[in-house]
């Protein structure tokens, strides 16, 4: 796998700034040297080494003002940030040039030139030859023009560090421009995927298609009608079980409709608060806890059994109504009983979730007409449930019907007609 560039730019980089730490200490120590009296005009002045796994470091302070560092790094010899040949990690060379720092590290500045001119380089390589001729000429004082040539040229340490500070800075400006290009088509890229993600969602919205709201609108009418079947099922119980209660409740819908729909509606509201007082009481009275566990869960059954009893009841009274108006002085409407009222009375109360769905299979275009039918379904089931069970509150579920009351001219209601049970 080859290097990306950035990687590249990098290990460069990093190279650079290793030379300038280690030109920078050349200069650090030049400093102190140059402002010492010579004794001399050739000769070792002061010197610094650096020993590790993968670097040997030799850095020279000569008498006449010149400054020499000699790095093995890497398989490559830098001679004052030049290189100047090439070695093999552990080979003669390498060892060799350890040997002499090992043994220079303790010695003094004679000893040390004694030891710098008294080295060899392992024979048969031409970097070795090249290091040893220009550390003894170095050394010597007797060959400034050979290694200011080798050096670069110059032995002016701080042009080359200057050179080389410069050149880090064009690279480090070149990588924060790479960088914030590279931020910037990623940025670009997230984007574009987020609009097209976006766009993608939005096609898929728009093309659901006529069978899409087909299907929904007839899962909703099958669960309606479901509910339907589980109502009427409910009622047709009801009837059989105690239709005079389920008469008594439907009378009084139907005669008070206002006053049990307001008695069902306060009842809501305080439904919740009377069970969690209720509780309360129950749970710091002495004799209370038994009467607790069967307060906890028949309230709420209590509750929900009033519920759908009431709403059977208006379901009653709405069928008996439409039968009244459909059929009055007709057989049909002799032969109408309970378990009819019921069947149409529930089929009135659900017709207006049934028209909402029927407009849902039409699509999108007539939400508008669904959502309103929707939500008058959603107003009328509520004011049946408050009916419903201020109707059972009121008639005492069913045992005291609401009679009903003269009409305006002064006349007597009509009698009950008979109904026939059977179905």
């Amino acid at each position: 796998m080859r290097p990306s560039s950035f990687d590249t730019t990098s290990r460069r980089a990093a190279r650079l700034v290793l030379a300038a730490l280690l030109a920078g200490g050349a200069v650090a120590a030049a400093g102190p040297a140059q402002a010492q009296p010579r004794g001399r005009e050739s000769g070792v002045v002061s010197s610094q080494i650096s020993i590790s796994r993968n670097e040997a470091t030799l850095v020279l302070e000569l008498a006449r003002g010149d400054s020499l560092a000699v790095v093995l790094r890497e398989g490559r010899i830098h001679l004052n940030g030049r290189e100047i040949g090439t070695y093999s990690r552990g080979d003669a060379l390498d060892r060799a040039w350890r040997e002499l720092l090992n043994r220079a590290i303790e010695a003094d500045g004679a000893e040390l030139e004694r030891l710098l001119v008294e080295w060899e380089a392992p024979a048969g390589g031409e970097a070795g030859a090249r290091l040893d001729r220009l550390l003894e000429e170095a050394v010597r004082g007797g060959a400034t023009g050979a290694l200011a040539q080798a050096s670069g040229g110059s032995g002016d340490t701080v042009s080359i560090l200057e050179a080389r500070i410069e050149e880090l800075q064009q690279t480090i400006a070149e990588l924060q421009s790479r960088l914030a290009s590279e931020t910037d088509r990623d940025r670009q890229r997230i984007e574009r995927e987020a609009a097209r993600d976006m766009a993608h969602r939005q096609r898929a919205r728009t093309q659901r298609g006529f069978f899409h709201w087909v299907r929904s609108g007839l899962s909703n009418l099958f669960s309606l009608l479901v509910t339907y079947v589980v109502l009427v099922a409910l009622g047709f119980a009801a009837v059989f079980f105690g239709r005079r209660y389920l008469e008594g409740v439907a009378d009084t819908a139907r005669h008070a409709t206002l006053r049990s729909g307001l008695v069902g509606l306060a009842t809501l509201f305080l439904l919740v608060p009377a069970f969690i007082l209720g509780a309360l009481a129950l749970a710091i009275s002495v004799v209370g806890i038994p009467a607790l566990i069967v307060w906890v869960p028949l309230f709420p059954a209590a509750a929900g059994a009033a519920l759908v009893f009431g709403y059977l009841g208006v379901a009653h009274a709405a069928g008996e109504s439409l039968a009244e108006r459909r059929f009055e002085g007709t057989d049909w409407f002799r032969r109408a009983n309970s378990y009819y009222y019921v069947l149409t009375g529930v089929g009135l109360l659900l017709a207006l979730f049934a028209a909402s769905f029927v407009f849902e299979m039409a699509g999108p275009w007539l939400g508008f007409i669904r959502g309103i039918l929707l939500f008058l379904a959603v107003v009328l089931t509520v004011a049946v449930a408050a009916i419903g069970l201020g109707a059972v509150l009121v008639s005492r579920a069913g045992t005291r019907p609401v009679a009903p009351s003269a009409l305006e001219d002064g006349t007597a209601p009509p009698p009950p007609v008979e109904e026939e049970i059977d179905v």
